[in-house]
């Protein structure tokens, strides 16, 4: 499985936005655009763009209002939770092929507890309210996605980096929440990385 038969993450970034907007771009909080480079117009040059994004200031035509931003911000971290599905599967898959010492590389106990930790961490997010979470909650949210996607990558080993690999898509989940999710200055949030 390659991230291309996974769905480009900056492709289904794109097709959020234009869900939530209809066809426009949401701001995020701090005034920027996040999206493919290819939608915003722009070169893909850019810290994002060798993963095809680019982060631009947000034209007065982005949509800035709460009700547009916590709908986008749900988006996302359903966007989130759907690459993290993926991943696990093909983590899965990567896994069972793997062999060592004449044996599935899935027969291992510690391997095995790892996957079993993170499809509940899945199971417990799908189960999360989405009514009324605040942008504190949606950040917590996005922390523990974030990990749980590390856990994935640790297991994959340098062969979630490689072009085929799940890792591009992970790391833009998370760059995309960092951008739109992280709460401002007047809030204050406690650390759930711990």
């Amino acid at each position: 499985m390659t991230t291309a038969v996974l769905g480009s993450y900056p492709s289904l970034l794109d097709a959020l936005h234009a869900d939530v907007t209809s066809g426009g771009f949401v701001a995020s909080p701090s005034g920027s655009v996040l999206a493919s480079a290819e939608a915003l117009g722009v070169a893909g040059a850019g810290r994002f763009g060798r993963f095809g994004l680019a982060c631009v200031p947000a034209s007065a035509g982005s949509a800035r209002d709460d009700v547009t931003a916590a709908r986008f911000a749900e988006g996302l971290l359903a966007l989130q939770h759907t690459v993290l599905h993926r991943t696990l599967a093909h983590t899965i898959t990567r896994l069972g092929e793997r062999v060592s010492e004449g044996t599935s590389l899935l027969a291992r106990p510690q391997l095995q507890a790892d996957l079993a930790d993170v499809a509940m961490e899945l199971q417990e997010e799908a189960a999360e309210p989405e009514e009324e979470a605040g942008r504190d909650v949606r950040w917590a949210r996005h922390q523990r996605l974030t990990c749980t996607g590390r856990v994935l990558l640790r297991l994959l080993g340098g062969y979630s980096m490689l072009a085929e690999g799940p890792g591009a898509d992970l790391y833009l989940a998370e760059v995309a929440g960092n951008v739109y999710l992280q709460p401002g200055p007047d809030h204050r949030v406690e650390d759930h990385h711990a």
